[in-house]
């Protein structure tokens, strides 16, 4: 008894202890998230997850850390989790964070249906928020067609010579010199510094850290520039653990005698006192010398803006002012570059329409005020982070920083900057090279391209149940309608028998099926109807590449007249549609081509019974539901 007793007592001990730690680790963890020390908090609740992987707030706080700490696909997986269980109930913001990770890993259209689902749900609720998703949603439809339409760009990545896995960015080429900061880690410190590297052609020599007089250990410095005469070197020093988040100043470090003279900090017309002043770049304009920077003081449109100050000829500095809004937005604008003879502004956004994270955009300089920015488009521009867009000082080369895929990493894939560079021809005041002209039409051929492939569903056996016939009279809209009014009773079925928490998973996953898989797919229909008579009518020829499928319930001939039907379905659709508008074109092979190059039943899946007596797995479930379907695989357009 008494061995029991001791037993029972070492237990009750080990789960006080665990208990205790579990709460430390969270309260440290939620600190360092405060701190913006996101790593430090990523590995806080990643050892607490260990500990108690099923709390349902260790996993949100565990996803809300990953993805501060730009580690997107672990935070993908854990708000994945969190929304699975949850649906919105206690942590609502989960759906719209969950999009914005698929929208950072580059999966455009899953993070479109979860915007819109997010919009959908909060209209009344959060409006502010609904309209945040819903332009997120529209960005994602944008980056879908930069994708398509590709600059003809070759973006070259930095070798380990300047790059390394730590982290490096803020590159300016100068005189032969590239200097940029490097992120060094050191436990839980984080030690930010300037670098150089002779630049010979496109070949960088091996780094060398500048002297101490810049690089002082007891602070962070970063985001290196020169003035225009080349005898100042301006930079940004932090005293916090991460450089450009807090109690950030720009500072000027004259050169002398080959040597740096101590560091000055640029006075409160420039600095003010209790925020953030960095990322200075400072270019000649009209006689003036201009410093143009980022900064979170009051009187911007919110978060960071980008503000400017002109050099007085004694030397002394004016009230910086805010560049303005078209430029500037309630998010974040950073990292600035005026080039004066293209009288552009080069900075990087999180608000204007882009590929996710900050892109880079330009915004030209006309009669005294700065236009509508325009996206630099891809490959300049990513899913990350794409930042510090600099010509070099023959413009030979433009520079760029760059979180994305293929970057160096010692942690996770996107979770360190290294620098890329794009070779620029002789003369030239640009990076891109013109792109043809976006007109209406144009913008609409490339939208079209952005909806394929289209994976259209189907109720069991429908259109036109039992029958081997290969067609049909029934359109699309008919069948997908009949198949939307029975959506409660697929929630019914599906989760027939099923204990209480795995009931309301089951209800959810096919509630998110019939809402982002069915309807959504229906919607994006519409577009491409509407978007194909367009470009029809402006004397393009479209070709169309369809599949069809089902699933494997009943004999494989069936099921291919079965397919034929849904295709079928389809094509009565695009007769039916706007009272007959698409059908003269679809009657002139000339005009409208539909290939069909598939037709039948998917490989037998584990989770789908062929069993007719199986009605949950065979009919209701949502893998079954997921194999009834065609598509519209490719399109393609020309006069």
């Amino acid at each position: 008894m008494n061995r029991f007793l001791s037993l029972l007592f070492v237990l009750i001990l080990s789960q006080v202890a665990f208990a205790q730690k579990l709460k430390t680790l969270v309260t440290e963890g939620k600190a360092a998230i405060e701190r913006q020390e996101f790593y430090l908090a990523e590995n806080y609740f990643k050892k607490a997850i260990g500990i108690d992987s099923s709390a349902i707030e260790l996993q949100y706080l565990y996803a809300e850390a990953c993805r501060l700490d730009l580690n997107y696909t672990v935070a993908e997986r854990w708000y994945g989790k969190v929304y699975k269980k949850d649906n919105g109930k206690v942590y609502p913001e989960a759906l719209f964070h969950l999009a914005a990770c698929k929208k950072s890993n580059g999966r455009y259209k899953d993070a479109i249906k979860m915007y819109d689902k997010y919009a959908k749900r909060n209209t009344k609720k959060q409006a502010d928020k609904a309209a945040l998703a819903t332009k997120a949603s529209q960005h994602c439809s944008y980056a879908l067609m930069l994708m398509k339409n590709p600059l003809p760009l070759n973006i070259n990545h930095i070798d380990t010579l300047v790059n390394s896995k730590s982290g490096e960015y803020g590159p300016f080429e100068v005189d032969s010199f590239l200097y940029f900061t490097s992120i060094k880690t050191s436990g839980n410190s984080i030690e930010s510094k300037i670098y150089k590297s002779k630049v010979n052609a496109y070949k960088f020599s091996k780094y060398e850290a500048l002297d101490s007089i810049i690089n002082n250990p007891n602070y962070n410095i970063s985001n290196v520039v020169f003035d225009p005469s080349g005898n100042t070197l301006y930079c940004t020093r932090s005293d916090n653990k991460i450089a450009d988040k807090v109690n950030a100043s720009i500072y000027a470090y004259p050169y002398k005698n080959n040597a740096f003279e101590a560091g000055i900090k640029l006075p409160a017309e420039i600095n003010q006192a209790g925020y953030s002043n960095t990322h200075p770049s400072l270019i000649k304009i009209n006689g003036h010398v201009t410093l143009f920077f980022a900064s979170n003081r009051p009187g911007g449109e919110g978060g960071m803006d980008i503000w400017y100050s002109v050099q007085n000829k004694d030397g002394s500095w004016q009230t910086a002012l805010n560049v303005g809004k078209n430029v500037n937005t309630v998010e974040d604008e950073i990292t600035p570059f005026f080039c004066n003879p293209c009288q552009t502004l080069y900075f990087s956004s999180s608000y204007h329409k882009g590929m996710g994270g900050f892109d880079i955009f330009k915004s030209e300089f006309k009669k005294g005020q700065y236009g509508e920015p325009e996206n630099l488009g891809y490959p300049i521009n990513s899913p990350q982070n794409d930042m510090y867009f600099k010509y070099n000082d023959t413009k030979s080369k433009a520079y760029f920083t760059s979180n994305r895929e293929g970057s160096y990493y010692e942690k996770y894939e996107t979770c360190c900057n290294d620098i890329y560079f794009v070779n620029l021809p002789e003369h030239s005041d640009s990076v891109m090279v013109e792109e043809e002209q976006k007109d209406t039409l144009y913008i609409a051929k490339s939208r079209l391209q952005t909806l394929v492939p289209l994976t259209l569903y189907f109720n069991n056996d429908e259109p036109d149940s039992k029958t081997l016939n290969t067609s049909t009279k029934k359109t699309y809209t008919e069948t997908v309608n009949a198949y939307l009014a029975l959506k409660k009773n697929y929630l019914k079925a599906y989760a027939k028998g099923l204990e209480a928490e795995q009931k309301e998973i089951a209800m959810t996953e096919m509630e998110d099926f019939f809402e982002d898989s069915v309807r959504s797919s229906y919607q994006e229909l519409e577009q491409f109807a509407a978007l194909m008579l367009f470009v029809l009518k402006e004397g393009e020829k479209v070709n169309l590449t369809l599949k069809g499928y089902c699933s494997p319930l009943a004999s494989t001939s069936y099921n291919v007249n079965l397919a034929k039907r849904r295709l079928s379905s389809l094509v009565n659709y695009f007769n039916a549609y706007q009272d007959g508008a698409l059908k003269n074109y679809l009657a002139d092979e000339k005009k409208v081509k539909i290939i069909i190059e598939e037709v039948g039943e998917l490989k037998a899946s584990q989770l789908v019974s062929d069993n007719p007596n199986d009605a949950t797995n065979a009919v209701y479930s949502r893998a079954a539901a997921l194999e009834r379907k065609i598509q519209i695989i490719a399109v393609s357009t020309k006069d």
